[in-house]
């Protein structure tokens, strides 16, 4: 690998382009190998190099820690900070990091300077707390949450925490104190309802603890681990001569609520992989439910969102995988209203046409993704197939050629020109 001291055999602006493809594709390892070697030079490429090999290191770290490598993604972490040492949120990953590797030492010392930098995370304190209780600074930790709620008394999560932490360290009373009062901010948090009630029964309060599991049990009625929890509380309580009214609830309904399928709508919003990961799945006996639910959630992204073609294509791509292929064909329609160039969409519509033998609508399809750029091998032996069924021999072998000329190993396209031949 060339030293960032070496000096580049090639302009530092021929680098800086390779690099960034190679960032924007997620190669970082390669785009740090390239961007490093160039940002001791002069000039505006290196200038951008530096900021981007900062970036580069980042981005890599986080692929790091979703690995579980974590002490390879504290040292590009590390690195990063190095570079561009005014980016707080580096603090964060770099907390992530030790207190994976067991280091709260460290971790407790990157959640402070990032506190110390002013970010605004509304969840800085209860990591910070976190990572203290993890360094065995227990007293500390409360402390951080204390200051925290003296701010803003009203956040349920920030009394929840403390009550964890404090029941983590066997203060029962104080923790039933701080849980009771994140129950009075969130009553329909089941977390806070359960850990309430294991708190109410290390206090030993059968009554109250059985009370509270069961309307942990209500808020959240699939959850076998509470389901358990409140049949020993109850029992408890009967030992103890106490009576406890319990009603469980018990859900036969397993089809996402709406919140959930906003939140899963924002996400297929951001992230653009996010469904062609799920389409790259093996077909598999739960095809139906996953990408029923799939569907929904990007139907309640549209209402939303109209006029985003991306959303359109993507919800096609569901439906054709659950074999709704009208409906598949009627959202590929609309994301190519909104964008008439959108390439993709383009050769989606004209496979589900092929499909359906509506060949013409088909290669009108394929000719147009071909205009705006889709000029691809299996575009061009698709194409080929299609004129060959209407008997164009001429048209097709010509598409056939076009595609042996993108890919001359391409097996599709020379069989089917030897078959024409013969």
């Amino acid at each position: 690998m060339a030293s960032a001291f070496e000096r580049p055999s090639r302009h530092p602006a021929a680098i800086y382009q390779e690099g960034m493809a190679a960032y924007e594709t997620g190669r970082f390892l390669e785009a740090i190998r390239l961007l490093e070697s160039i940002i001791n030079q002069r000039g505006l490429p290196a200038t951008l190099a530096k900021f981007y090999l900062g970036q580069a290191h980042m981005r890599q770290g986080i692929v790091e820690i979703e690995a579980g490598r974590y002490a390879g993604a504290a040292a590009h972490l590390s690195k990063a900070r190095t570079i561009n040492p005014d980016t707080p949120s580096l603090s964060r990953y770099l907390a992530v990091c030790y207190a994976a590797e067991q280091r709260f030492d460290l971790a407790t010392l990157e959640l402070e300077r990032e506190e110390s930098s002013g970010s605004g995370d509304a969840t800085l304190a209860i990591r910070l707390a976190h990572a203290f209780t993890g360094d065995g600074q227990y007293l500390k930790g409360i402390d951080v949450l204390q200051r925290a709620i003296y701010k803003e008394p009203n956040r349920a999560d920030l009394h929840y925490q403390l009550g964890v932490i404090q029941a983590s360290v066997e203060d029962y009373a104080a923790a039933t104190t701080a849980l009771r009062r994140a129950a009075e901010l969130d009553p329909g948090d089941a977390n806070i309802a359960r850990n309430l009630g294991l708190a109410l029964a290390a206090t030993n309060d059968p009554h109250g603890a059985a009370e509270s599991l069961a309307n942990a049990q209500r808020l959240a009625p699939n959850d076998a681990y509470t389901g358990w929890l409140l049949a020993l509380a109850a029992d408890a309580a009967r030992k103890a001569g106490i009576t406890v009214s319990l009603r469980p609830v018990v859900s036969a309904n397993n089809v996402a609520d709406a919140r959930s399928l906003d939140v899963l709508g924002e996400t297929v919003i951001r992230e653009p992989d996010f469904v062609e990961a799920f389409l790259s799945l093996p077909p598999s006996e739960v095809d139906g439910e996953v990408f029923s639910v799939l569907a929904a959630t990007l139907a309640r992204a549209l209402e939303r969102h109209p006029d985003y073609a991306d959303l359109h294509f993507h919800c096609a791509r569901v439906h054709e995988r659950l074999g709704r292929t009208d409906a598949a064909i009627i959202e590929a329609t609309r994301a190519l209203e909104i964008n008439p160039k959108y390439v993709q969409a383009l050769i989606g519509l004209a496979r589900l046409y092929a499909r359906t033998d509506q060949r013409d609508e088909a290669i009108g399809r394929l000719r147009a993704a071909i205009e705006c750029g889709g000029d691809y091998p299996d575009v061009n032996c698709l194409l080929g197939e299609l004129y060959r069924a209407q008997g164009r021999t001429e048209e097709a072998v010509a598409a056939y050629r076009r595609a042996l000329s993108l890919n001359n190993n391409y097996a599709r396209a020379k069989e089917a020109l030897a078959a024409l031949a013969a």
